[in-house]
């Protein structure tokens, strides 16, 4: 019997050479195509730092993949198939640097605004949205006072046609609200 991972195997080890920012994304399109083909139930989501990545063009760089999916052993299992070791709950392939995590089963925002990006492999990754990253980086900001976070809510502000009243929507509580209009003001004010 043929192995299936094989031909995925051989495109991950042919992105030894290139830079971590180049590489990430090329490895979530390879897992997620892996993955998905192998278990047609699970969508791979690219959340975190890939996806900061991603959305303000490389400015921000990021030494590992976090997905969210279901069926976290099944992942687990066909990320082993692709050669990845498992360390705990995340993954690691030592060819590449790269690892892998899935942090959550569950999208902590709209599934419906999962864009797709076409990797140069010619494969798919979804990706969670600028405005429900910018939600993330907001709360970080607010709840564990990591107060760098507003400068990559401002990259992704700048890079990204931002939804605002989708934004406005998904904040809790008075504290995000506030600190999103505290935000948008500057930005306002900034660009008049």
């Amino acid at each position: 019997m043929e192995n299936r991972a094989e031909p995925y195997k051989e495109k991950l080890a042919n992105l030894k050479e290139l830079p971590l920012a180049d590489k990430n994304i090329r490895v979530a399109g390879i897992v997620t195509e892996y993955v998905e083909t192998k278990h047609s139930e699970i969508q791979l989501i690219v959340v975190g730092g890939l996806s900061v990545e991603y959305y303000t063009t490389g400015q921000y760089a990021t030494v590992d993949i976090d997905f969210v999916a279901t069926s976290h052993e099944k992942i687990m299992e066909a990320l082993v198939e692709l050669g990845f070791e498992r360390q705990g709950k995340d993954s690691y392939l030592k060819e590449l640097q790269v690892s892998v995590e899935i942090p959550d089963n569950y999208l902590e925002g709209s599934y419906d605004k999962v864009r797709d990006v076409l990797t140069d492999d010619g494969c798919i990754v979804h990706m969670i949205s600028p405005e429900d990253i910018f939600c993330d980086r907001l709360r970080a900001l607010v709840h564990w006072k990591e107060k760098e976070q507003l400068k990559w809510m401002t990259k992704l502000y700048e890079a990204n046609e931002l939804d605002q009243d989708y934004i406005y929507s998904r904040l809790v509580g008075i504290k995000e609200k506030e600190v999103a209009d505290v935000f948008f003001n500057a930005i306002n004010e900034q660009e008049q």
